[in-house]
């Protein structure tokens, strides 16, 4: 792909505007509103959403609709995050869509990055006729870019926590008004298990916008066995659900996606066959070797807890090697209060971008256990390899997606 069109959106800042949807609706009324032709499956929450969009995606593949994919963030470059029917956009029609959303944001208030990024990818699902389309909501709700359309057939909520502060408020209630924003009058929304303030927030929403709401009961989850390949359980009538995704968290995850795929009429079948071929890389992702790794893009404490919890189960009274990589903006020292007591030794990255946390800066925080400072990602995979595994890389969706990279490549 020309360079130049790739920087039209990496060269463009998170924000270029106050917070709005005036410009993305002015852009899509330039490009004729092609997301209005296209319906739409709304996921908004702190953690867990692309987890969800994932295993929905897969169960209305399996049956048989054509499916738009549109995920945050990327792990090697912006154009994966557009998918249809599984498979990436490819640089051809990247390039090509980019060019219609650069024409039609001439004379515009410039619009931010993801602006820009999702008026592509509607562009691009209507061209491709998509029967149905499984959104990710980019930051909050309320005001992000996503929520212009309208009408959804299901808008989902997954877990909500502490993230992106500064944004969106500074406690959770602040953050779930955000997250309750994309509820739409008379449209259903399915909500993941809440911490008692979001789910009252949601609860009210709902009330307000005439939404029937349905609510996960985790008392109905029965996890029955877990390995390395996957993992069972039932929930509300379904008995012996294999999911190919890993980690205690991903069964809270997988009866979201199960209560939104029962909204749309999808049929057991392909609800289950869905969740056992569902792929979500660097999500609690094993990836045997010598060493084996564990590649988990846990950028928050919320993603934190829910990925020591998972180190906990699947790996009982050990401590495991980690590679960490975070921005400095985020509460990584709670991060790492809840990593360091599963963890033998660290190796410290910094990530790409002006807000990384410098590695030496991370190294020197660490002091239960020996830590040290890699110079890049090769360096880290090669302290890496010296050492018995599993090794646990976690952090920044920024570096974890080339770290897993430079593995594959290692194992060819």
């Amino acid at each position: 792909m020309e360079q130049d069109y790739l920087t039209f959106y990496t060269a463009t800042p998170k924000f270029t505007h106050a917070p709005g949807l005036a410009v993305m609706r002015s852009l899509m009324a330039r490009l004729g509103d092609p997301q209005r032709r296209l319906r739409f499956v709304h996921i908004a929450g702190t953690n867990g959403k692309g987890s969800c969009a994932a295993m929905l995606d897969a169960m209305l593949r399996a049956a048989g609709y054509r499916t738009g994919l549109y995920t945050s963030p990327d792990l090697t470059g912006p154009w994966e995050r557009l998918r249809v029917d599984g498979v990436t956009i490819t640089q051809e029609d990247f390039a090509r869509v980019t060019r219609l959303v650069r024409q039609a944001a001439q004379g515009l208030e410039e619009p931010s990055f993801f602006e820009k990024l999702t008026a592509a990818a509607f562009v691009w699902f209507a061209e491709q006729r998509c029967d149905i389309v499984v959104l990710e909501v980019g930051l909050g709700g309320r005001l992000d870019a996503t929520n212009i359309i309208e009408n959804p057939a299901v808008s989902v909520i997954m877990p909500i926590g502490l993230d992106h502060t500064a944004v969106l408020g500074d406690t959770v209630s602040a953050i779930a008004v955000e997250k309750a924003g994309i509820v739409k009058p008379g449209c259903p929304v399915v909500s993941a298990p809440q911490v008692p303030e979001a789910a009252a927030i949601i609860q009210d929403r709902c009330r307000e916008m005439g939404a029937a709401l349905h609510e996960v009961d985790i008392t109905k989850i029965h996890p029955l066995s877990r390995s390395p390949a996957g993992q069972w359980f039932s929930y509300g009538g379904m008995e012996d659900i294999c999911l190919a995704l890993l980690g205690p968290h991903q069964l809270e995850n997988a009866c979201a996606a199960i209560e939104a795929a029962r909204l749309l009429g999808l049929p057991e079948t392909d609800i289950r066959a869905g969740l056992a071929g569902a792929k979500w890389p660097c999500r609690f992702e094993y990836i045997p070797g010598r060493p084996a790794f564990i590649l988990d893009g846990a950028h928050n404490p919320h993603g934190a807890a829910a990925l020591a919890a998972a180190l906990r189960e699947y790996f009982p009274g050990r401590r495991l090697p980690m590679v960490m990589g975070v921005m400095a903006d985020k509460d990584w020292r709670a991060i790492l209060a809840l990593m360091e007591p599963l963890a033998s030794e660290f190796i410290c990255l910094t990530t790409d971008g002006p807000r990384a946390l410098p590695a030496p800066e991370l190294a020197a925080a660490i002091r239960s256990v020996p830590a040290v400072a890699a110079d890049s990602i090769d360096q880290a995979l090669a302290l890496c390899r010296t050492r018995e595994g599993p090794v646990c890389a976690f952090g920044s969706l920024y570096y974890i997606g080339y770290f897993r990279e430079r593995i594959m490549e290692g194992q060819q």
